[in-house]
């Protein structure tokens, strides 16, 4: 996704801040191909990205024996967007990922309000415009996020 986002946004480079958040990734364990790479040989790739949101130079979070449920991705994303994305200063954010994510992301994660065209698969590098409302009154200890 690192790549994917320094191609999609080339004319920003520089100009704004790339951050690789270790919560925002495809689904984890047993497939090596959602491993995380060294830390240091991703930095040397993309010195333009700020990795302070990651777990250090290992992948911690993979596993190779155990494949992440559904339910912990969604916790993994909802902790994203609540203890990450919520605090953040900025008023307009690209979230650049993988399709399983954000497929779990908009029909787990989020209310979107029974939207179909928020709901569906994300086609290889569509771009969608959410605005995101953190509900803090929440009855039970978990905010409500609800698109519009």
């Amino acid at each position: 996704a690192v790549q994917t986002a320094q191609l999609t946004f080339a004319d920003f480079v520089g100009d704004v801040r790339f951050v690789a958040h270790d919560l925002c990734r495809e689904e984890l364990g047993l497939l090596v191909c959602n491993k995380r790479r060294p830390l240091s040989e991703t930095i040397r790739e993309f010195p333009n990205v700020e990795f302070s949101t990651t777990s250090g130079e290992e992948d911690r979070l993979w596993q190779p024996d155990e494949r992440e449920s559904p339910l912990d991705k969604s916790k993994r994303i909802y902790s994203f967007l609540t203890d990450y994305i919520q605090h953040r200063p900025e008023k307009e954010i690209a979230v650049v990922g993988h399709s399983a994510y954000f497929f779990n992301m908009c029909n787990a994660v989020l209310d979107c309000v029974d939207d179909e065209d928020i709901q569906k698969w994300f086609g290889t590098s569509e771009i969608r415009s959410l605005v995101l409302t953190f509900d803090n009154d929440a009855v039970d200890d978990e905010q409500q996020l609800e698109v519009k």
